[in-house]
């Protein structure tokens, strides 16, 4: 019993000198000067300057509110989907809109695919443009621009509205983080089909 309660005490004191070492070692390390514009007088986490939690929060990624776009990836990584061929806004074939004409739908417009939809819409779409795509919602009555969408989407293409939620607009905010390619085509066959806007 009392080998016992020595060998514990000895493992206790070897992970608190690990520990405190680990600690001395980060508090010697220089802290990078980039943190993306977060104050470190100011730190988000519990004001321990440990730059550890910097380190993990510094990562490669777009921060919130930070003006960016999903098609930079960090310089090793590699997407496991691949990237899609982005689209300049002002790109045209002939006289019309290159983001209004491809890409082409891949996804047939089966049940599942309009009901998958129909999912991502009510969770991406609506809190703006509404169930129905008539806007009016609280979002639109608070003062968010929002077009209601529904009389529209017989005229829309099915580019047009893939690239809309793939990119966003100038007022609405781009999904392509968000949403699989699949997500969206299936969103797009839900818009399109006699199916939108009905429970």
């Amino acid at each position: 019993m009392r080998i016992a309660m020595i060998g514990g005490a000895a493992g206790l004191l070897v992970v608190a000198g690990v520990f405190f070492t680990l600690v001395r070692a980060a508090a010697e390390r220089p802290v990078p000067d980039d943190y993306q514009g977060y104050d470190l007088n100011r730190p988000w986490f519990d004001g321990k300057d440990w730059d550890w939690f910097l380190d993990m929060f510094n990562q490669p990624s777009i921060k919130p509110q930070e003006e960016g776009t999903f098609q930079s990836f960090p310089l090793d990584s590699v997407p496991r989907t691949g990237v899609e061929p982005f689209i300049d806004a002002s790109a045209t074939v002939g006289s019309q809109l290159a983001r209004d004409l491809m890409p082409k739908n891949p996804v047939a417009a089966t049940p599942e695919s309009i009901a998958d939809g129909k999912a991502i819409y009510d969770i991406y779409c609506a809190a703006c443009h509404a169930l129905n795509g008539m806007a009016g919602t609280p979002v639109t009555l608070k003062g968010m621009p929002s077009p209601p969408i529904a009389p529209l989407l017989p005229v829309l293409s099915e580019a047009h509205l893939y690239n809309k939620a793939l990119y966003g607009g100038p007022i609405m905010p781009a999904y392509g983080n968000q949403t699989s390619r699949k997500e969206r085509w299936d969103m797009v066959n839900y818009m399109k089909s006699p199916q939108f806007g009905k429970k």
